[in-house]
């Protein structure tokens, strides 16, 4: 028989996913956010993400119906990585609804909250990843803390004074700005900052980032059909 006793003190394992760059992470955290397993894999998530999950699963043993919640990363980010995590993890919450929960972070705030514990003295700053060419998502720190991503355009970033740094995506449209230094994401880290104030945000299913209008929306599933005459 099992013993459930130890479940009803202790919540379940958190599965972390992020699949929004050139490297797909998967891990899983006890209570005390330590990993009980982890992966790191450089590739594509269409081809590489079902198999990161299970080897952290495996290294971690537990199964999914173990899991009590998912953090995963909302964007900005690789569109299809993002869009494919989103289409994983709403699935796997359907195997057990009422034991799963959401929470979700921004990757550019992600960064700049490693940022301030690396460099503490760190007072102004400005991240950026690709968006679009002559379109960047931006996220600014100020001596008011760090501010919500938005878009700014080549120019804003040239006349920035302030330390800049560039993170890579997957694919990118353009080459990374001049005056900026290039960063990695490391969501091996997330525990650093994971009871950090305005970080993780518990949602409702997966919702994703959408740049175009700079708010999160709750990610649906669609088929691409052909369109009428």
């Amino acid at each position: 028989m099992t013993d459930h006793s130890k479940r009803s003190i202790h919540p379940r394992p958190q599965l972390v996913i992020d699949g929004s760059g050139s490297l797909l992470f998967a891990g899983i955290l006890d209570h005390d956010l330590n990993w009980l397993g982890q992966q790191t894999v450089e590739g594509a998530a269409l081809e590489n993400l079902f198999a990161t999950v299970e080897n952290a699963l495996q290294a971690a043993n537990v199964e999914l119906s173990d899991l009590g919640t998912f953090i995963y990363n909302a964007g900005p980010g690789s569109v299809l990585g993002l869009r494919l995590t989103a289409m994983a993890l709403q699935t796997w919450a359907q195997l057990n609804p009422a034991a799963i929960q959401f929470k979700a972070y921004n990757t550019l705030q992600l960064a700049m909250r490693l940022l301030r514990i690396d460099q503490p003295d760190l007072q102004d700053a400005l991240i950026v990843s690709d968006w679009k060419k002559g379109a960047w998502n931006a996220l600014y720190l100020t001596e008011a803390g760090i501010g919500t991503t938005e878009v700014v355009d080549d120019a804003q970033i040239e006349a920035y004074p302030h330390p800049t740094f560039h993170l890579p995506q997957r694919k990118g449209w353009q080459s990374p700005p001049a005056n900026a230094k290039t960063i990695s994401l490391l969501p091996v880290r997330l525990p650093e900052v994971y009871h950090e104030p305005n970080f993780l945000k518990s949602t409702q299913g997966v919702e994703l980032y959408t740049s175009a209008i700079n708010t999160f929306q709750k990610w649906t599933p669609e088929r691409h059909r052909a369109k009428g005459p």
